[in-house]
């Protein structure tokens, strides 16, 4: 295997089960994590929905139901003729 070296502007020729090897000693020893961390943010992001007053609620339930309408007290209704 033909590699560019981790320092400098230098190419290495190695064997590509040395490469395998050194790749796997990196990512054991730099503690990788390899769980995934959806759940622990969909925990964050359920817990902040549920702090939100209504009215930001109400705004967030637009942006993703287009279709539903949203009537604040606010709002007035108009009437054309």
């Amino acid at each position: 295997m033909i590699t560019q070296a981790d320092k400098g502007k230098t190419i290495v020729v190695i064997k590509s089960e040395d490469y395998a090897k050194k790749v796997h000693q990196f990512l054991t020893a730099n503690n990788f994590k390899t769980k995934d961390p959806t759940n622990k943010y969909q925990k964050l992001i359920k817990k902040n929905y549920a702090t939100m007053s209504p009215d930001h609620r109400q705004v967030k339930d637009k942006m993703h139901n287009p279709e539903k309408t949203i009537t604040t007290s606010t709002q007035s209704t108009a009437k054309t003729t």
